[in-house]
């Protein structure tokens, strides 16, 4: 697609919205960026971009900027129905997301890795693989780094591995792996989605422009499903029970969940002929990512655990699965109107007390009081004192959320930071009060 002259309007200012306005810049668009928000770390942002000749608005969207756009291309975060109904997005203009636009500049094989979860250890996983093979790949996607900021960087490298959401094939159109990975599908982003049927179409699309040359990955409790009728590329399937390469090692990375993420990376790594002695290597060194079912510390025989990044309830289930003791959980935050009741089986096995925080406090309060008891937090500090005094020795403290962040922090990461330095000034406080 020629971009010269052509009006752009990019729509959200995070790091996907800043580096598609910059590469669209770059490739000789007219380029302007509408924010709803406003902040000073998004007025950096304009002002960055105005020393690309990009104009931009700051805290909501005017007609009158965003009007006469040929394209809009939006940020993963970005509500489009939102947009058009309220006339931002005018009729007939196409809407493409940052995703699809880097695809367009993208001359590399890609592999592409979505799911509920594990989407960014098993992202990682590969990558570390493919570079321990001796391949020059570049790791992108939804994990922190958007593809559109990557294209120009992409010369003399031998292909992708990004990480994409829901949201991200919300937008796509030609967009094509040539390995397309499905972890799993669960419950999550109702807000946006509606329903889950409608989350799984979003999840499938991964595969829809895939041809017969290509590769879609698949977790084994996939065989049958009707959606895999559609999928034009070749099938292979992964499963934890049924992998060589996990059945014959001891990883590093806790959380019997993980094992799903590196039998997945072993069939991946298989269609690139990477022999399993490579796979083996890196899966031993690997280091499980930040806010991912991390040991945070432990104290007086009470582990504290950071699973921040687990913001839907499919995600604590598999955290609660892995942890082998008794649990004082955090959850809540930031609601996405899914059902928090399926935790209870697991809730009612393995935890001794919930204490909850967040907008979404009272719905998983009301959901799962009959398993164990709630305990109301005012904030994560405090949540973090009271799971310390539930707490028992040979027992763990586990923040595992079941929400989003943004209620209350900028993302999860922010989250599990504000978790950790709690947990350390905790520590710190009981070491000096009297025996």
């Amino acid at each position: 697609m020629d971009f010269n002259g052509k009006k752009v309007l990019v729509v959200g200012l995070g790091l996907s919205g800043c580096s598609s306005a910059k590469l669209l810049a770059e490739k000789g668009a007219l380029v302007k960026v509408s924010e709803s928000e406003k902040s000073s770390e998004l007025s950096e942002r304009a002002d960055e971009l105005i020393g690309h000749e990009v104009q931009v608005e700051l805290g909501g969207h005017t007609e009158e900027f965003c009007l006469e756009a040929d394209l809009v291309v939006t940020s993963p975060g970005v509500d489009i129905a939102a947009l058009k109904s309220s006339g931002i997005i005018k009729k007939g203009v196409p809407v493409i997301g940052e995703l699809e636009l880097g695809y367009l500049f993208c001359s590399l094989p890609i592999i592409a890795v979505t799911g509920t979860n594990g989407k960014s250890t098993t992202t990682e996983l590969i990558g570390k693989i493919f570079s321990s093979s001796g391949r020059d790949v570049v790791v992108c996607g939804n994990i922190g780094n958007p593809l559109t900021g990557e294209v120009g960087k992409i010369n003399g490298k031998d292909l992708l591995v990004v990480e994409v959401s829901s949201f991200q094939l919300e937008t796509i159109e030609k967009f094509r792996p040539h390995v397309a990975v499905l972890l799993n599908v669960a419950e999550d982003h109702y807000e946006r989605h509606g329903t889950f049927s409608k989350y799984k179409e979003e999840k499938f699309r991964i595969f829809s422009n895939q041809l017969e040359e290509d590769w879609a990955v698949v977790h084994e409790s996939f065989r049958g499903d009707p959606m895999l009728s559609g999928v034009s590329s070749r099938i292979l399937y992964f499963g934890k029970e049924t992998d060589a390469v996990v059945t014959e090692l001891e990883s590093p990375i806790k959380g019997s969940h993980n094992l799903e993420n590196i039998a997945c990376a072993s069939v991946v790594s298989g269609i690139y002929d990477i022999p399993p002695e490579v796979v083996r290597e890196t899966v031993l060194s690997f280091k499980a990512l930040a806010h991912r079912f991390e040991l945070v510390a432990s104290f007086k025989g009470i582990e504290f655990i950071d699973d921040s990044k687990a913001t839907n309830v499919d995600a604590t289930c598999r955290a609660l699965e892995s942890v082998e003791k008794k649990v004082v959980l955090i959850a809540g935050g930031k609601d996405k109107g899914g059902d928090y009741s399926p935790a209870g089986p697991l809730v009612a096995d393995k935890v001794k007390s919930i204490v909850v925080i967040g907008e979404a406090r009272e719905r998983i309060e009301k959901a799962l009081s009959s398993f164990t008891s709630v305990i109301r937090a005012l904030d994560l500090p405090q949540a973090v004192k009271l799971a310390y005094s539930e707490a028992e020795e040979g027992e763990a403290v586990l923040l595992s959320p079941m929400c989003s962040s943004f209620d209350m922090f900028l993302s999860y990461k922010e989250r599990g930071e504000v978790y950790q330095k709690a947990v350390q000034d905790l520590i710190e406080e009981e070491k000096v009060l009297p025996a």
